[in-house]
C-alpha cells in the first residue's frame, strides 16, 4: 500500500455518514447510494499526493485527503454526488477486511476492563490540544475578531455522535468537528473567511464552556508591540524635567517642545503617548492664558499616568499584550457582533478646542450591561468646514431611512450584524440591521454598575484609572426627587442645577456656559421647565470631581439637555 493510499484510507474512515450529509447534503448522499447500488464501479490511481478516480458512467475524480480540495470533470461548482461516490466505493472495497480486524478487536477487548470515556476520548483533542498548532494558518486579524466576538454572550449547544457539532445560537451556524485535531477538517456550511472564523470561535465557546480561557495565550498572535524606545525614553526624560520645574518657572517654548516629541511619537508606532502629549498640551495652553477652567488636578492626572506608562514601556518587562494596551492604534478597528439589544439613554452635543464637533448618542447594551456610543463627528478647523447641531440631530440614521437621530436618541433597539470597537462606539457601516423595539419605562430598568445614588456618586474617586486599559468616560444615572436650585455662576461661567434625592441628599450639576448654548442656559437658569420636575432620572457625565448632566429621563420619554432645549423645542422639558 503507497504512502499517500495510507493516508486516504484514514481519511476514509472518518468520512461518516454524518460527515458527508454535513459537507454536502442528504439529498446528495442518498444519490450517491443509489448510484453505487445500481453498480456503479470506481478504478483509482494512486499518485504521491493525490488519488485519481475513474467511475464506470465516464467521469473522472481527483481526491486529496481532505474534502477541502477536489476536482470533477462534471460541471457542479459545489462538492458533487461523484466526490461522495468516489469515497463510499472505497469504503465498501475495503468493508470486508475492517470488519475482520474489527472482530479481531472485539475479541481482545473483551479480555480487557472497558471504559465509559472512550467516546469522550474520541473529541479530546477540543480541549487538550495545544491551540499554537490549531490556529498556525489563521492570520492575525483574524484571530483579534474571533477573541472581540468572544466578550458578548452566546449559547452554544452540544450535539455529539460520529461528529461534535458545537452551534452557535444566535448565528444560527453549526461546525462539526471530527476526531482528528485539526480545523482545517471541521466542517461549517459558511464557507471561505466567515467559515475560518466560525471554526476558530465554535471551538473557542466550547473550550470556555468546559472552563478554559485560551484569551492570555493566544493574544500575542494578535497585539503588535513595536515601537522606538529611543522616543519612550525622551518623552520620559521631558516629563520628569517638567516635574522638576514646576508649572509656575515653566517658559512658553515648552509648548514646542511637546509638539514636536507629538510628532516624535506619531513617527515611533506611539499613538496614546501622542494623544496623551496633546492632552497635556492643550492643558498647558489654558494654564498660559489663565483661563477659569484650567484644572491642576487634571493636568496632575494626564501627566502621572502618561509618566507611569512610558515608564513601564521602557522597562520592557510586561507581555506583549499589555504593552500594546499601552501603545493604542492609530485607527480603531470595527468588529460584527450577531446581535445587539440597546435601550437609548440621550444625546450630547460638544466641541473639542482642536476643532471638532459633534453628537454622541448613548445606549445601554442589555447583552453585555456596558454603555454603547455612536457619534457624528466632523471637523471645523477649516474655514468651508460648518456642522449644524439642529440639522444633525434632526437627520436620518443611516439604518432606517424614516427614523431621524432625535427619535434613535430614546428609542430602544435590535441590532444585528452591527459593527462595533473596543470603546463600544457603533459603526455606521453598511450590513447592519435595525429593528425598533416598544420602549421599556426607565424605572422599570436595571442600568446595573451605571445605576447610582448621590452618595455613591460623590464618594467614589474620580482620579481613580487603570493603566492597562482603554479611558472610559465615568457615566451614571440618578434618581432625582426634585430641581431645587438653578443658579449661574459668574466667575466659572457654569449654569449650576441643584438636585435633590428622595432621601434629602443634594448634588450639583454644572453646564459650562457658551454661547451655542445661550438659549438652553438662559431658560434653565430661569427654572423654564424644571420647576414642576419631579422624580426623574439625570444621566450625567463625571469628569474631574464635577458632574455634567446629558439627558433627563422619566417613564418612556427622554430629552437631551443641550439639543432638546436649547433649540426652540418649548416647554418639553415641562412634560418630562
Amino acid at each position: 500500500m503507497s504512502g499517500f493510499e495510507q493516508k486516504f484510507r484514514i481519511f476514509s474512515e472518518l468520512c461518516t455518514e454524518d460527515y458527508l450529509i454535513r459537507y454536502a447534503n442528504k439529498g446528495l448522499y442518498k444519490r450517491s447510494l443509489k448510484e453505487l447500488d445500481n453498480g456503479v464501479t470506481v478504478q483509482y490511481t494512486w499518485n504521491e499526493a493525490s488519488v485519481s478516480c475513474q467511475l464506470s458512467d465516464g467521469t473522472d475524480c481527483t481526491l486529496e485527503n481532505t474534502l477541502d480540495h477536489w476536482e470533477c470533470s462534471c460541471p457542479a461548482d459545489n462538492i458533487c454526488k461523484h466526490i461522495l461516490i468516489s469515497i463510499l466505493y472505497y469504503q465498501r472495497e475495503h468493508q470486508t477486511e475492517d470488519t475482520l480486524n474489527q472482530g479481531e478487536a472485539a475479541s481482545s477487548a473483551e479480555l480487557e476492563p472497558k471504559s465509559g470515556m472512550e467516546t469522550e476520548s474520541r473529541f479530546r483533542w477540543m480541549v487538550e490540544s495545544n491551540l499554537a498548532p490549531l490556529i498556525k494558518s489563521y492570520s492575525s486579524s483574524l484571530i483579534e475578531e474571533v477573541l472581540f466576538r468572544l466578550r458578548y454572550p452566546e449559547q452554544i449547544e452540544v450535539l455529539e455522535d460520529s461528529l461534535l457539532t458545537v452551534r452557535l445560537v444566535k448565528q444560527e451556524i453549526e461546525v462539526s468537528f471530527t476526531e482528528e485535531a485539526s480545523l482545517a477538517k471541521a466542517l461549517c456550511k459558511v464557507k471561505q473567511t466567515s467559515g475560518n472564523m466560525a471554526k476558530l470561535e465554535a471551538l473557542l465557546r466550547y473550550r470556555m464552556q468546559q472552563g478554559l480561557d485560551d484569551t492570555e495565550a493566544i493574544s500575542g498572535r494578535v497585539h503588535d508591540a513595536t515601537f522606538s524606545l529611543q522616543t519612550v525614553q525622551e518623552c520620559r526624560s521631558m516629563l520628569a524635567g517638567l516635574l522638576k520645574t514646576g508649572l509656575a518657572r515653566l517658559p512658553q517654548s515648552y509648548m514646542a517642545q511637546l509638539e514636536t516629541l507629538a510628532i516624535a511619537a506619531h513617527s515611533g508606532h506611539l499613538p496614546d503617548v501622542e494623544r496623551s502629549l496633546r492632552g497635556i498640551q492643550g492643558e498647558l495652553q489654558l494654564f498660559f492664558n489663565r483661563h477659569v477652567r484650567f484644572s491642576m488636578q487634571s493636568m496632575l492626572d494626564r501627566v502621572s499616568k502618561l509618566y507611569l506608562a512610558l515608564q513601564v514601556l521602557e522597562q520592557e518587562k510586561v507581555s506583549t499584550f499589555k504593552q500594546s494596551q499601552l501603545i493604542g492604534s492609530f485607527r480603531s478597528k470595527y468588529y460584527a457582533v450577531p446581535e445587539l439589544h440597546l435601550y437609548g439613554l440621550g444625546a450630547d452635543a460638544w466641541e473639542t478646542r482642536s476643532g471638532y464637533r459633534g453628537i454622541t448618542y448613548y445606549f445601554y447594551c442589555f447583552d453585555d450591561a456596558e454603555i454603547y456610543t455612536y457619534s457624528d463627528v466632523r471637523a471645523v478647523y477649516y474655514e468651508d468646514n460648518q456642522f449644524s447641531y439642529t440639522e444633525h440631530y434632526g437627520s436620518f440614521t443611516p439604518w432606517l431611512p424614516n427614523l431621524t437621530f432625535r427619535q434613535f436618541a430614546g428609542e430602544e433597539v435590535e441590532f444585528r450584524s452591527v459593527k462595533v470597537n473596543e470603546e463600544h462606539r457603533l459603526s455606521s457601516g453598511e450590513g447592519a440591521k435595525l429593528t425598533l423595539l416598544p420602549r421599556t419605562s426607565v424605572e422599570e430598568m436595571n442600568l446595573g454598575k451605571y445605576m447610582q445614588d448621590i452618595p455613591s456618586v460623590l464618594a467614589e474617586d474620580a482620579r481613580s484609572f487603570e493603566l492597562f486599559s482603554v479611558p472610559k468616560e465615568r457615566l451614571a444615572m440618578i434618581r432625582v426627587a426634585r430641581v431645587v436650585e438653578h443658579r449661574f455662576d459668574k466667575q466659572s461661567q457654569n449654569l449650576i442645577l441643584t438636585m435633590e434625592s428622595d432621601h434629602g441628599e443634594t448634588l450639583d450639576l454644572t453646564l459650562p456656559y457658551s454661547t451655542e448654548w445661550e438659549t438652553m442656559i438662559k431658560r434653565l437658569e430661569s427654572g423654564y421647565g424644571t420647576g414642576t420636575l419631579e422624580h426623574f432620572y439625570a444621566f450625567v457625565r463625571i469628569e474631574q470631581q464635577r458632574i455634567y448632566p446629558i439627558s433627563f429621563l422619566k417613564g418612556p420619554t427622554v430629552i437631551s439637555l443641550k439639543l432638546d432645549t436649547g433649540y426652540g423645542r418649548t416647554g418639553r422639558v415641562g412634560r418630562l
